[in-house]
This record gives C-alpha cells, structure tokens and sequence, in this order.
C-alpha cells in the first residue's frame, strides 16, 4: 500500500485516479485496521457500499482519543504523534508505522504551496526533542531538514529567545529568510517588542503561520493580526498560512491578502467535502458545514476524518469559518501558548 500512495504521491499527473487509490486505501485499511472495520459495520457499511471517495466513513477527531486505529500493532508503530490537551485534558493519538509516507506528504506538498527554494528558516516553536509527540514539531524538522544548514529554533526551554532571533534577523537580512511558526507564537512576539517596532528582514522573505490565536488571553482578528505580522516584517509576499492536524498526514495551505476571501487549498492525494452533521450528507455549495477529509497519506490509520472545524466549499478549496459550536480549542497555537506558559526567559 505505501508503494501505491507514494506513487500517486509522486506523479500528480496521476491525480484523476483519486479513486481509484482511495478506495484501494479503504479496502487495506479496511482489512487491517480493526477498529476502524467495526466502525465501518457499526454503520452497515462495507466495501462493496464505497464506490466513490465520498462514500468513505469518516471517523470524528474525538475518536482518536479512545481508540486504538492503527492497522499495525502499537508494538510496530515508531511514531505517536498526540494532539494538545483540549478542554476534556485528554489527547488524541495517531499511530505510524513509520513516517516515510508523512514525510514525502510534508515535504511534497510545502514545496508546491510555498516554496521550492532552500531558504535559511527561523522557526518559532519548539524542536522536535523537546515535543517528540508533536506533528507539527515534527513538520518543521522535516522542513529545517530539507532547508540551509542555517536554520534554527527560537522557542527553547528558555522560552521565546526574542534577542537571539534579532541577531540572526540582522545576519541575514541581504538575502530571502522563511520565518515559521505556530500563530500564537507569533502573537507572544507581538507582545514582546515595542509598539510599532519593525525587524530587518529582505523583502523577498516568506511569512507562515499555522493554527488560530482565538480563545486565548490576547486574541487577533484574523486581519488584524497579519497587518500587525507584516508591519514588523515588511516582506512582498502575502503571508501563508497552514492548515493541519494531528489526525492527517497532509496539510493545506492559502496565501492570506487583504479583503479577499481566505481559500485552503491542498495537493492532489487529500480532497475535502463539507457535510451537514445531522445526517451526513452534503451541504449545498455556499452553506456552511462540517469539514471532512480523505487524506491518502494516512496509509496507517483512517482514510477519512470529521473534524469540528465549520467550513464553505468554494470549489478549489475551502474557506475555514470557525470551530463548531461545543469544540474545545485545539492544534498548534494551543501547543505553543502551553509550552510559552511552561517556559519562561
């Protein structure tokens, strides 16, 4: 099966065969992952019942936090990543067998929505030995890894390390830089330079925030925040902003500019459809509902996860509305603002 997705992975050229794979992923999964397949009959549903991507069932995020869905044994699985506490303080948990599949996703797919070239990156979050259970600590490595040699954390055990991440903005400041991080950190930087204060960046650097800053002490409107981002880094580009989840394998990514509607768009092996969550089904097109993905890199778990996340279809991509009502904050910035809390300068 990891032969199959890192092919179509490989070759988007091949990507009208998306259902074809994904069904031959839900067969796997089917068969192999247990507790997935008594889901799938629990709902009367088998394998002759999925004849499309769309067919196939969606597991809740909330299931992640009960349930064992791994088509290996825990034994045989090399990574868990957990997501962060939310209200109920428990974490979900996304067993991998291994993280070749992951990291082909990550890499492949940052490449395409942001950028080929091998830039210097400053990232604000912590690494991943100091968070081994995080995706998104994971992510970045993955990231540092394929990048300059001269990349580094400004999040440590010390906290946001704001001097030292000045210095190494001024080494670097006549060429292209990336600066990434989960968006509450970059709200703690907000809070820790002076009013007004602009940082020495080259203006043909990038800007990529991943997560929300809502429901926490100090909140941002989402324009507010990216005019605060860009007037201490006056870069041309618009910031990108990532979309991902500690339940999926591939990420989705939007260039945020001002007055346009914010699209998240992902590459070719993970569609979405936007459900109405009383009887599953879709919503019409410019309503608002539930987000689902099939993702294929999930060669591991489940095909197809329902988030709490409120979304529109428009067409190419999605537009995120907010969190259903009852959802407990949760991802990246709630990880960064409880490691920043824990972690003080």
């Amino acid at each position: 099966m990891k032969a199959l997705i890192k092919d179509f992975i490989q070759h988007p050229e091949k990507k009208e065969k998306f259902d074809e794979v994904a069904l031959e992923l839900f067969d796997y999964l089917y068969h192999h992952n247990l507790a997935y397949q008594k889901f799938c009959q629990r709902r009367g549903i088998g394998v002759r019942q999925v004849r499309t991507w769309k067919d196939i069932p969606a597991v809740s995020t909330d299931a992640f936090k009960t349930n064992f869905l791994s088509a290996t044994s825990k034994e045989d699985c090399s990574r868990i990543f957990m997501t962060s506490g939310t209200t109920t303080g428990i974490s979900g948990k996304h067993y991998h067998k291994d993280v070749e599949i992951y990291d082909l996703s990550a890499k492949t797919g940052f490449r395409q929505f942001v950028t080929s070239e091998k830039l210097p990156m400053a990232i604000l979050f912590p690494d991943e030995q100091e968070m081994p259970n995080s995706s998104l600590a994971h992510y970045l490595e993955i990231l540092r890894k394929d990048g300059q040699e001269d990349s580094k954390h400004f999040i440590t055990e010390k906290g946001l390390e704001i001097e030292a991440f000045k210095e190494w903005l001024g080494r670097h400041k006549d060429h292209p830089v990336i600066i990434l991080g989960a968006s509450y950190s970059f709200v703690h930087l907000f809070e820790g330079l002076q009013e007004g204060e602009s940082l020495p960046i080259h203006p043909d650097s990038l800007l990529f925030d991943t997560g929300g800053f809502k429901n926490f002490s100090k909140a941002y409107s989402l324009e507010d925040f990216y005019q605060k981002l860009l007037t201490i880094f006056p870069v041309q580009t618009a910031p990108i902003n990532m979309y991902g989840m500690t339940e999926l394998s591939t990420e989705y990514y939007t260039h945020v500019e001002k007055g346009k509607v914010q699209i998240k768009k992902g590459p070719h092996w993970i569609r979405f459809k936007v459900i109405d969550p009383l009887n599953g089904e879709e919503v019409q097109s410019g309503q608002v509902g539930i987000l689902v993905h099939v993702d294929l890199a999930n060669v591991n778990s489940v095909p197809a996860i329902q988030t709490g996340d409120l979304a529109i279809d428009r067409g190419d991509g999605f537009e995120l509305i907010g969190r259903q009502k009852g959802a407990g904050a949760k991802g990246c910035s709630l990880s960064a603002k409880e490691w920043l809390e824990d972690h003080h300068e």
